[in-house]
């Protein structure tokens, strides 16, 4: 018996060179970079599917994405076409024009991928002050930003050696690029007057919650020149925001590497060895010489314990806002005739959500993946704020859910009636304890850390943690939230481990 105890245990220990935590596209992207080296990894995955905050769910024939629903950073020399370029994968994605409708009271504002037509379509729709001025700008920042990004893998920086190393090759472009950081879009907007249109203040907030998760007097302008200028490069991913993540998966299975699905993970421990030791609440425990956790780090804390739960507390604790969601999901009977896949919905005060806007996304009809032929999947997501959801016996949720969501399906059926005016075979809807149950994230935090001039780019929680071979990617880390941002922080983290930084 005792042996048998012994065998049993020894069968439950694994060692690998590097554990990953996570199957989002951070966690996947980490995992897929290492492999190509030639490392020895391993994948743990609490869920029992692939995505992440990007991940789906079927219902019979019908398959949603259940929250992120939009690929940018595909154009050339972009994060999402470096990596996916790097490791030999192809994706198929539709390069989608307009990149988005924005469904105002007054009608449909494009946007187009072209500058110039885009140009001329804001300044039709806000005749005050210099809106060419204002977009061409935002586009040249844009693309210095990404170039900026290109360069830097070792950002934040974590030691005097790597200030040192920014501060003797920073060029005067990039150092012409640090107000950005800390000055607010409406600095942008004041400059090129056009701050004055209460309606195109509007506009520009709606756009920048769903790109930087803040608003124009907070959000600094940097980084919010990469959100207002995203639309221009909108892809959608045939068979829905995991397929692509889907490719890198199968890269790993390719390399032979394990992605272990229904793995909680329950402590991240430093031994003795100098080796760390996670525990699953399946009773597995695994070896590894270095962890990439991309698990957020307001859950960090309750998996550690001395040095490295204080780390993870202050970090919560500096960061402690983060938006949540609510969502709802619609299969429906005819194909939408729908400018793009892609709507911003101005709409109403709706109970239960702290935004003026809806993001509805809709299958492409050619997406047979995603719902079958003359059929669509609709996605609707907005802000929530996460402690209006906390705390709520079980009837108090479920009557407070079931008004948040019929307000948002009312504002559909009578805003858009390329949808309204079909009939809906299956009706779902989700809130932030919804995301809590599913992907275990505090309190259903989804939205990462909101850019903030308060709290620039560079102060957020760094790749490279203080603990040798504890890592940390995913959109409560560097340099934040989206698809581009966690693969970038993935890319980043991978270089430093490449660079023979030894645990």
């Amino acid at each position: 018996m005792v042996f048998l105890r012994v065998m049993a245990i020894a069968q439950q220990y694994n060692t690998t060179e590097t554990l990953v935590l996570g199957a989002g596209y951070a966690g996947l992207t980490a995992a897929s970079l290492l492999a190509k080296a030639g490392g020895a990894v391993t994948v743990l995955e609490a869920h029992e599917t692939i995505g992440g905050c990007a991940g789906f769910f079927r219902v019979g024939k019908y398959s949603f994405d259940v929250g992120a629903t939009t690929l940018t950073g595909f154009g050339k020399g972009q994060p999402a076409e470096r990596i996916f370029g790097h490791l030999g994968i192809e994706v198929d994605v539709i390069k989608v024009d307009p990149g988005q409708v924005i469904r105002t009271r007054e009608g449909d504002i494009l946007r187009h991928v072209d500058v110039d037509q885009w140009k001329d379509e804001a300044a039709r729709w806000f005749p005050q002050g210099n809106q060419a001025g204002f977009w061409d700008e935002i586009h040249a920042l844009n693309d210095k930003a990404w170039d900026v990004v290109a360069k830097r893998t070792h950002m934040p920086p974590t030691s005097v050696r790597e200030w040192a190393s920014l501060v003797g090759s920073t060029t005067v472009e990039e150092i012409g690029l640090l107000p950005g950081l800390l000055r607010p879009v409406s600095t942008l907007m004041n400059k090129h007057r056009v701050a004055d249109d209460a309606n195109f203040r509007a506009f520009v907030n709606e756009q920048l919650m769903i790109s930087t998760q803040n608003t124009l007097d907070k959000a600094p302008y940097l980084i919010g020149a990469l959100g207002l200028a995203y639309p221009s490069e909108t892809y959608y991913p045939i068979g829905g925001m995991f397929a692509p993540a889907l490719k890198l998966m199968r890269f790993l299975q390719k390399k032979k590497v394990p992605v272990k699905f229904r793995r909680h993970v329950t402590s991240i421990e430093r031994s003795a060895e100098k080796r760390w030791t996670v525990t699953c609440a399946n009773g597995e425990v695994y070896s590894a010489q270095r962890v990439i956790s991309s698990i957020p780090i307001w859950n960090m804390p309750s998996m550690t314990d001395g040095r490295i739960s204080s780390y993870y507390q202050k970090l919560a604790r500096r960061f402690s806002f983060s938006w949540a969601a609510v969502t709802a999901y619609i299969a429906v009977e005819g194909t939408p005739e729908v400018k793009s896949p892609y709507t911003q919905l101005h709409v109403d005060d709706i109970p239960g959500i702290s935004s003026g806007s809806l993001f509805v996304s809709v299958s492409h009809p050619s997406d047979t993946k995603k719902a079958p032929e003359g059929n669509a999947t609709v996605t609707i997501s907005t802000h929530a704020r996460a402690d209006e959801w906390t705390g709520l016996d079980t009837a108090s949720l479920k009557t407070k859910k079931s008004q948040s969501v019929e307000a948002i399906l009312n504002a559909v059926r009578n805003q858009m009636p390329e949808l309204g005016d079909l009939h809906w075979h299956e009706v779902h809807g989700g809130t932030p304890q919804t995301w809590v149950r599913y992907t275990n994230r505090h309190n259903g935090f989804v939205g990462g850390i909101p850019h903030s001039t308060g709290k620039p780019i560079i102060t957020l929680p760094p790749n490279k943690t203080p603990f040798a071979g504890l890592y940390q990617i995913g959109d409560s880390a560097f340099p934040g939230q989206g698809v581009p941002a966690v693969m970038t922080g993935a890319w980043n983290t991978v270089q430093r481990i490449l660079a023979h930084e030894t645990p």
